[in-house]
């Protein structure tokens, strides 16, 4: 016998204080009678005053008696007793339900998130009414869905709302946070309950588990081929061509013939014939012209029991070429430098034809100045002193071009050896302007940022030796790409699944230079060890790495359905336990004590309050009576 809201020492104070005030009601109760009398004139007034004395009999002792029960009863019910177990009867559990993207697999019946739903309601439901539970789901991160809770209500609709996520299991983190859940808040630890069938990664297969660890297991089938990945990049030698790339994993544990099919906007974009071996994961390769964007679908033909990893849809943007006006008198020098590169379309006018507001993406003039500049990003090329956008101080001959400015992006990878040109404009850059070549008097090359972005050259490059240097092609490309970044970003596509992400990058990369956004452009936390950049996405989406020039783009979409089937060790308890397994409850009386002491109060009143009320009314009743009588006499 214990008590839930009073001590037993509390009880007594109370009962006793209460029992005395009881009985010094009835040991202080003055009597006083009304007396009929006739007449008045037979009423003397005493001399000496009478001197009312308290009664120290109780008059009624069985209602004093009956009072005192009740109350005591009252108090018991207010404590709140209890039979069995103590403390021991009341345990804090923790239920673990996989919610991870294997639970949508198929059965019979449904899938196996309602199979692991059932026997999670049935374990807790099982349990002692004052047992509290928590429920937690689990996938590769590990979420409360409740608190520890009594009300078996709320924690069925935690369970209903329940659905089967997008990635692998973790169960290993599961069971820790419910660890540190149990300490930190369980005012005493009880079992913690593992629902599902528990599919992880083969690196996540072995682990610890705790002595009070039990699992409802759910049997599911082993045989599923998937989708693993997808990689989308352009050709480096033809922009207008993808090279695909598609893993494909036999999760199961037979062979399996697949046909492996690719559409482009609903147009069939290859077929491959597969035959996997039981756990062999194999890549297929196709390639596919267009610069037009669409969508791709990759599928796996005949479906199986967890069709969720058999389809993926990637979105491919468009690939705009940079179109390049080029205003020359002597174009033939410059169709090397604009033409041969595919990803510009280059277009060649005379200078007199030149139109401010032609519809280009950079502009070229060739040793003239307009009377109005381009709206466009324009690249001026030995301009004459009155037109250059950037001041031209003086024009040398025989300039020896000394240094470039690698701290620039266009003068990266740019390198010459006692290089002289026969005639240059010396720059004189403004405040803001970024020098990109220099001889010892001064700016040869110089740009502004803009907009418009502007670029002077203060020479012909093919009009010298310079037209024998690599560097010539090179700061051609790096003008192009600091203008039209976009045109000429290396840019990826895969389609994986959410979770950890590893990105290979350039060895020695500048964090402060590599950006991860979500499709809300919402930055993500990330790291760099080595060349490979991790980061970790936790719901399914889009997320682009931008790492100087190459961007990849990750459509997470795709389910990881996990590798291997967690077992769990022969000492773990399974199955949902019998009542006296899990603990006795404990039975309440309080309802029947304060039930008990109601009766006892209305039954004092019943018995000795209404009577003595009663017996009052028939006096005065038998007085008009007999008055009644004396005067009809």
């Amino acid at each position: 016998m214990n008590f839930l809201n009073l001590s037993l020492g509390e009880l007594l104070g109370i009962a006793g204080a209460i029992s005395a005030g009881v009985v010094a009601l009835y040991l202080l109760d003055r009597s006083k009678r009304k007396q009929l009398v006739a007449t008045l004139r037979f009423w003397s007034t005493a001399d000496v005053r009478t001197q009312l004395k308290h009664r120290r009999k109780i008059q009624q002792p069985w209602s004093l008696v009956l009072q005192l029960v009740s109350l005591a009863l009252l108090l018991l019910a207010l404590a709140g007793p209890r039979w069995g177990g103590g403390e021991e009867s009341s345990r804090d559990h923790v239920v673990i339900l996989d919610s991870s993207a294997w639970m949508g697999a198929r059965t019979r019946t449904g899938m196996l998130m309602d199979e692991a739903r059932e026997a999670a309601r049935r374990y807790i439901h099982a349990l002692p009414a004052r047992d509290r539970v928590m429920v937690v789901r689990a996938d590769a991160l590990a979420t409360p869905a409740t608190p520890f809770e009594l009300n078996r209500r709320v924690l069925d609709q935690a369970l209903q709302n329940s659905q089967p996520g997008a990635s692998a299991l973790n169960l290993e983190q599961a069971i820790e946070f419910a660890e540190r859940a149990q300490k930190l808040q369980a005012q005493r630890a009880g079992e913690i309950v593992f629902a599902g069938v528990g599919r992880v990664g083969e690196d996540e297969a072995t682990f610890a588990t705790p002595s009070n660890l039990r699992v409802l297991p759910i049997a599911s089938t082993q045989e599923n081929v998937g989708l693993r990945k997808i990689g989308l990049r352009r050709s480096l030698s033809d922009p207008e061509l993808w090279d695909i790339y598609v893993a494909v994993k036999n999760y199961g544990t037979r062979p399996r013939d697949i046909q492996l099919a690719l559409q482009f906007g609903g147009a069939p974009a290859g077929s491959k014939a597969l035959t996997l071996k039981p756990g062999a994961e194999e890549q297929a390769t196709f390639t596919y012209r267009t610069r037009a964007a669409g969508v791709l679908e990759a599928r796996i033909i005949p479906h199986d029991a967890f069709p969720q990893d058999d389809r993926a849809v990637i979105e491919l943007p468009a690939q705009k070429p940079l179109h390049v006006t080029v205003y020359s008198d002597q174009p033939q020098a410059l169709r090397a430098l604009f033409a041969s590169n595919p990803q510009v379309n280059a277009e060649f006018e005379q200078s007199a034809k030149f139109d401010a507001q032609a519809s280009a993406d950079v502009v070229v003039l060739d040793r003239f100045a307009p009377p109005a500049r381009p709206r466009a990003d324009s690249i001026w090329i030995e301009p004459p002193a009155a037109g250059s956008p950037i001041p031209v101080r003086e024009t040398r001959r025989g300039v020896k071009l000394e240094r470039w400015r690698p701290d620039s992006p266009l003068g990266t990878g740019l390198r010459t050896k006692d290089l002289e040109l026969a005639s240059a404009e010396i720059l004189a850059p403004q405040r803001g302007d970024i020098p990109v070549a220099e001889s010892s008097n001064g700016a040869l090359i110089a740009a502004r940022a803009g907009p418009p972005k502007i670029v002077v050259i203060g020479f012909e490059p093919l009009g010298s030796s310079m037209k024998y240097e690599l560097a010539t092609p090179l700061l051609t490309a790096n003008i192009l790409r600091w203008m039209a970044p976009e045109t000429f970003r290396r840019w990826e596509v895969q389609a994986g699944s959410v979770g950890t992400v590893n990105v290979a990058v350039d060895a020695g990369a500048d964090p402060a230079n590599v950006r991860v956004v979500t499709e809300d452009q919402a930055p993500l936390p990330f790291t760099i060890e080595g060349n490979t950049l991790r980061f970790f996405a936790g719901a399914p989406g889009t997320v682009r790495v931008l790492a100087g020039e190459r961007e990849t783009d990750f459509s997470l979409t795709l389910p990881d359905p996990g590798d291997v089937v967690w077992r769990a060790p022969a000492n773990v308890r399974r199955g949902i336990p019998r009542a006296a397994a899990i603990g006795t409850a404990a039975t309440d009386f309080w309802p029947w004590l304060a039930l008990a002491g109601g009766i006892g109060l209305l039954a004092d009143w019943l018995l000795f309050g209404r009577s003595r009320a009663f017996r009052l009314r028939a006096a005065k009743v038998a007085a008009r009576v007999h008055t009644a009588w004396r005067k009809a006499s």
